[in-house]
């Protein structure tokens, strides 16, 4: 089956057995439990499961009248008819959740994410800043998301991010490299001679801390008290930075 038909699906809410059902069902036009099973690989009785689901939340129906049961899925437009209806709804109730953060900002928000989905799209959300102020191996980064900076570059180039912010890198060619890029481009880069082996990033009113070693992972803790009282000690740093 075509994945990324199936992980386009997951962003939409399905899951990935949910997803592989309905394109079965699309495939097919009509089609039975064993017709489906043929084609996804999966035991009836999970099917028949599946099935029920995708009833239940209207993407796929039972045929009637006839003496097998068969069923067959609703056109994907409903789909997006749906996620445009989610949107417009979620942009009504933002102010009223945008208020439900500000209640609580004095005390610190940590999340916490090990994925490297979840990681690049942290990653994503602070090329969004121009204030970010990063103390990072982008050495590190590159090993683990080939092609991040080439992306950022692009990305850079066309506007679609603001990206100026400190940086503050790793004493090695690679790092050295894309420092020098980011001084090109009119941002400021230092680098450290010491090694340091976790990442430390502060944007907004957060704080970004980032391992990459065998087993990613990164903390975000929210607080503007807490970002108010580390960038002096960001500037500290900055300071005993050498030049590039």
């Amino acid at each position: 089956m075509d994945q990324d038909l199936i992980k386009l699906l997951e962003q939409t809410g399905f899951t990935q057995k949910e997803a592989e059902v309905y394109l079965a069902l699309l495939e097919l036009g009509k089609g039975t439990v064993t017709q489906i099973a043929k084609i996804t690989q999966l035991k009836r009785s999970i099917i028949y499961v599946l099935l029920e689901v995708l009833i239940k939340r209207g993407y796929a129906n039972e045929i009637p009248g006839l003496k097998i049961n068969a069923y067959h899925a609703i056109d994907p437009s409903v789909i997006l008819n749906q996620l445009k209806t989610t949107t417009k709804n979620f942009a009504e109730m933002l102010p009223m959740l945008r208020t439900l953060h500000s209640k609580g900002e004095k005390r610190p928000k940590i999340t916490y994410h090990e994925t490297k989905e979840s990681i690049w799209n942290i990653y994503e959300d602070i090329s969004q800043f121009d204030n970010a102020f990063f103390i990072s191996s982008y050495e590190r980064i590159e090993k683990h998301f080939p092609g991040a900076f080439k992306h950022w570059a692009n990305q850079y180039k066309k506007k679609s991010i603001p990206m100026k912010g400190k940086h503050l890198v790793a004493n090695n060619p690679f790092d050295l490299e894309v420092a020098k890029s980011f001084s090109r481009q009119g941002q400021q880069a230092k680098y450290l001679s010491q090694n340091f082996s976790m990442d430390f990033t502060l944007y907004d009113n957060k704080l970004a801390i980032t391992s990459l070693e065998d087993d990613p992972f990164i903390v975000i803790i929210e607080s503007k008290e807490l970002v108010k009282s580390m960038r002096p000690l960001f500037e500290i740093i900055w300071n005993n930075g050498k030049d590039i």
